[in-house]
């Protein structure tokens, strides 16, 4: 609970979870369609028009037209957003900071094995094969 609670307070940007999560994939890679995003959280496009939509609006992301086909609109990360986003990254890095130096290496690689291991558990569970995205994480 102490760690979730901490997390939480990483988000004190007004941005909630899912919306800090489209920032994080953009920032890592580039552009992306509204369809990507509502398959990666498992929600409707509508869902994700909102979502991006307040993102737009605080400047952190922008919507971009396709040049090959007008219906098509990616989504890419502002400057500004980049900045929120590796300020996110930076109070995570705080946050953990010392929270792995009494593990051993060996307890580490338990820890990493078991995540994926509950990660490949999710994904089968879940039917939709993120794990493309996990790893991206």
């Amino acid at each position: 609970m102490t760690l979730v609670a901490s997390y939480a307070k990483l988000l004190d940007n007004s941005l909630t979870a899912p919306q800090y999560l489209i920032l994080q994939s953009l920032a890592r890679q580039d552009m992306q369609t509204s369809s990507y995003f509502a398959g990666m959280l498992d929600v409707t496009l509508s869902a994700i028009t909102n979502l991006t939509g307040k993102l737009v609006q605080k400047g952190y992301v922008e919507r971009i037209a396709s040049e090959t086909d007008r219906r098509q609109v990616f989504l890419r990360i502002t400057d500004q957003g980049r900045a929120v986003e590796e300020q996110m990254l930076e109070r995570y890095r705080v946050l953990t900071d010392g929270v792995w130096d009494d593990f051993s290496d060996k307890e580490l690689s338990l820890l990493i094995s078991s995540y994926e291991k509950m990660i490949g558990n999710l994904e089968r569970q879940s039917g939709n094969g993120k794990q493309e995205y996990a790893r991206k994480l």
